[in-house]
């Protein structure tokens, strides 16, 4: 199951070894706010997509993956389909889950 933004803000600042209050001054929000985000409490998201937008660039990561905690997999297609080699010809294209081996 995928995270919560609380969650994802939380793990982000963490792997950046980034406290709230650097966050939260650097991107000009509320410390108060980035830390209602992050303690979890009510599943707070911004309201303000820009402030998703900018959130997400500064981390380098989109907002699907703020919000959810995993890649957009549309977007991971629509990537795949927007290189100027495969508009060269005609392809099909098949996505299918594969298993993975357990231990070895």
């Amino acid at each position: 199951m995928a995270n919560s933004f609380g969650n994802n803000i939380k793990n982000l600042l963490k792997s950046q070894n980034l406290s709230v209050r650097e966050f939260s001054k650097q991107l000009n929000i509320p410390q108060k706010t980035v830390q209602e985000w992050a303690s979890c409490v009510g599943n707070r998201i911004p309201r303000d997509a820009t402030v998703l937008k900018n959130i997400a660039n500064y981390f380098g990561c989109s907002i699907y993956f703020l919000l959810y905690g995993e890649e957009d997999p549309k977007s991971l297609l629509s990537e795949i389909l927007e290189k100027t080699e495969i508009h060269t010809g005609l392809y099909e294209i098949s996505i299918k889950k594969v298993k993975t081996k357990q231990g070895g």
